[in-house]
């Protein structure tokens, strides 16, 4: 629900920009109306209308999609069309005033599926653009797990209508590629914490955990190979923590009597990793 509402605060920011590539429409407001009185663009362009009488206008959308302030003389507004269709607006200051925005769709840009990553791994994102003979610069932003707002982290061009661009998440991410102020179809990044277990004596077992997550206190369960699979042995709370820049470390140390040549791993449920991260997440097994 929460991406559901993003997108009209896309299109406002979009509104106060200048286009990423795509084009200006000139339109002005004048003492007999609009001119022109109909416009007909491609999406993810922009119009700009102009007050270009002597008294105050406003341009208001029909369906309250887009409105203008109050413009005095000479001032300007600006709004960006993503979604195709057919725009009605009207003068405020003088509702008789009408205006028509035909908005076509003639640009989309795609992103490929993405699944689920272990923390600190690069992901390569891909898709295409369509028409792919137009080119141009391609924008890659990322919303990490509790925000509320999409924000720039890479740049990239095409190369015959397909783009790619290497991205490294720390929490779990939506990404999303906007190209000529059209956006694509939002992506999650599912990033799984990374665990490590070692030996660091006969008896004696570390297990660190590395996300973009504070998971102190959080447990691990150590689990036995055996002839019909994994099988829990023990439950390890992750007592240490330390940070390094926007890293958590978390570890335990912890002792198993174990008989040579037994294979573990280490487990941290979906429960443990907490919502900002992806579970289950796995160690590499361990013969001992």
């Amino acid at each position: 629900m929460r991406r559901l509402l993003l997108l009209p605060l896309f299109v406002l920011a979009l509104a106060a920009a200048s286009p990423a590539g795509a084009d200006d429409h000139q339109a002005n407001v004048t003492a007999s109306g609009f001119v022109p009185l109909n416009l007909k663009i491609p999406n993810g362009d922009r119009i700009v209308w102009r007050n270009n009488d002597k008294v105050n206008h406003q341009i208001v959308a029909d369906d309250g999609s887009f409105s203008s302030a109050v413009l005095k003389p000479g001032e300007s507004y600006a709004h960006v069309f993503v979604d195709p269709g057919t725009y009605r607006y009207h003068d405020g200051t003088k509702p008789t005033e009408k205006g028509t925005v035909d908005v076509t769709a003639t640009r989309a840009v795609t992103m490929q599926r993405l699944g689920a990553i272990t923390y600190h791994h690069a992901i390569t994102l891909k898709g295409i653009i369509v028409p792919a003979a137009t080119g141009g610069r391609v924008v890659i932003q990322a919303m990490e797990y509790g925000d509320d707002t999409f924000n720039t982290v890479a740049t990239t061009t095409t190369t015959s209508g397909h783009w790619s661009a290497l991205v490294r998440p720390g929490p779990n991410t939506v990404y999303r590629a906007v190209w000529k102020n059209v956006p694509s179809n939002e992506r999650l990044v599912l990033v799984r914490p990374y665990l490590r277990l070692k030996q660091v004596g006969r008896k004696l077992f570390s297990i660190g955990v590395r996300s973009a997550s504070n998971l102190h206190y959080r447990r691990v369960v150590i689990q036995r190979r055996t002839r019909h699979g994994w099988r829990g042995i023990k439950t390890v709370r992750l007592a240490h923590m330390r940070t390094s820049g926007s890293q958590v470390v978390v570890s335990a140390s912890f002792k198993l009597r174990l008989a040579h040549g037994t294979l573990i791993r280490a487990l941290m449920t979906r429960a443990q990793a907490g919502p900002a991260q992806y579970g289950p997440a796995r160690s590499s097994a361990l013969r001992v």
